[in-house]
């Protein structure tokens, strides 16, 4: 059985029957954190790092 409509309902749910579409979104968000939290771990090493590293100041 696949849904299409809520009566009643003050919001439209364009895809909520269709797991292929869920996937892709759910996909793209987890992509979305992972590339925030791996931008969060560079910058904190960079901000956090020694300024007498020697390697830092070439």
């Amino acid at each position: 059985m696949s849904l299409t409509t809520f009566e009643g309902a003050s919001a439209v749910f364009t895809f909520f029957d269709k797991p292929v579409i869920l996937g892709l979104i759910t996909l793209g968000v987890a992509a979305a954190v992972t590339l925030v939290v791996v931008a969060s771990a560079i910058h904190e090493k960079h901000s956090f790092s020694s300024p007498m590293d020697p390697l830092k100041n070439r």
